[in-house]
């Protein structure tokens, strides 16, 4: 799931512990995308 996956159930719930993994899943995303998108595989970094 994304972020905004988690972000959905929270805004519908309510659920703190929902609103914890979005921001674990936020957190997740943001470390994965690479500091120069240029190098590495083919659709690999923000594009």
């Amino acid at each position: 799931m994304q972020a905004s996956d988690y972000w959905t159930i929270f805004m519908e719930t309510g659920a703190p512990e929902a609103y914890l993994m979005y921001t674990r899943a936020l957190k997740t995303e943001e470390t994965h995308v690479p500091d120069d998108p240029r190098f590495g595989s083919a659709g690999h970094g923000l594009q």
